[in-house]
């Protein structure tokens, strides 16, 4: 009765933190923190599951070397495969349980004992919570039943920071769009309007990288008008005019490339590997029915975009649309 009390107090005051917390990145540096101490243990990590690869992906630690850290990846450990499942573990010998991989490295660690939480996350397991003991351990049912409700207690934190973002992002892309539009139109030449642009996408959005190409109707073909955060071996790969995503892009749909290193839709992956270039946005920019070119977003991960990433890169095409004619007008006229 005395330890459910116990436990009772510490998972609200965990909980209290947990919620109390916005910033995704500090969330995690919160939970591997706070939760050694709730159980007596010395180390906690908190893997999350990339949706692009399926992998775990350590997003914080605390109390382990680097050593330790980096000894390899733990997906496929068979401990690790029931936890995903969505069953915590307990593990009295980490240097021979059949269950945990890198005995040696668990040894020169000094790690005996851990238990494993599934972290859920919209009623699915995205990752997964350890805490490790250099002493060794025996943790009951009861501890095991407690590290699954903190994990379910983590899930919910995370989830929640994740919408609050999300919100907070929303709010910036709307403001950026107002800020953009009256740059933009501010400004009279070509050259001036599209430099703007892809100076100022990457940093409201956290990408690497920003390109504009605009159609040439007498050539037949897309033009770099401009570019920021590449290198130049990489612009001069080759002409995008035959690669499957350009045809899209010319009727109009915007395209999502999560990976450009391997997508079917995308050329050159060798090069994307070389530049460090994952994740692709691509938009048409045009007026009305007519398209005049396209605007592409680099990550240097990779990158599922949002569908609100997307309205707002076509909100910033649209603008950059009306005043690319104008501008082109102008030049005509001139």
């Amino acid at each position: 009765m005395e330890r459910n009390a116990s436990y009772l107090r510490l998972l609200l005051d965990v909980i209290s933190s947990l919620t109390a917390t916005l910033d995704v990145d500090r969330l995690f540096r919160l939970i591997v923190e706070r939760m050694p101490a709730v159980f007596g243990v010395d180390a906690a990590t908190l893997r999350l599951l990339d949706p692009a690869s399926g992998r775990l992906v350590l997003r914080a630690a605390q109390g382990l070397s680097q050593a330790y850290l980096q000894r390899g990846p733990v997906d496929q450990e068979p401990g690790m495969l029931e936890v995903l499942e969505g069953r915590p573990i307990a593990v009295e010998d980490a240097t021979a349980d059949p269950r945990i991989a890198y005995h040696e490295a668990a040894k020169a660690e000094g790690v005996r004992s851990l238990l494993a939480a599934p972290i859920p996350i919209r009623g699915e397991v995205g990752g997964v919570l350890r805490l490790l003991s250099r002493s060794p351990r025996r943790f009951d049912a009861e501890e095991l039943e407690f590290a699954g409700a903190l994990g379910a207690q983590c899930g919910i934190a995370i989830e929640n920071a994740r919408a609050f973002a999300e919100r907070e992002r929303q709010l910036n892309y709307f403001k950026a769009v107002c800020e953009i539009a009256r740059a933009i139109h501010s400004a009279e030449r070509l050259e001036e309007i599209v430099q703007r642009i892809v100076r100022r996408l990457p940093e409201v959005m956290g990408l690497k990288a920003c390109t504009i190409r605009l159609f040439d109707p007498r050539a037949g073909r897309l033009d770099l008008k401009a570019a920021h955060g590449l290198s130049q071996a990489y612009l001069e790969r080759g002409a995008l005019d035959e690669e499957p995503a350009t045809y899209y892009l010319l009727q109009g749909e915007p395209v999502v490339i999560p990976d450009a290193t391997a997508d079917v839709h995308t050329r050159y992956h060798r090069e994307a590997a070389q530049e460090g270039i994952r994740g692709i946005l691509a938009v048409p920019i045009g007026v009305g029915e007519e398209t005049l070119g396209i605007l592409r977003l680099l990550s240097a991960e990779v990158r599922y975009f949002s569908e609100h990433d997307i309205q707002f890169a076509l909100a910033v095409a649209e603008q950059a649309g009306i005043a690319v004619r104008n501008a082109l007008g102008r030049e005509k006229d001139g």
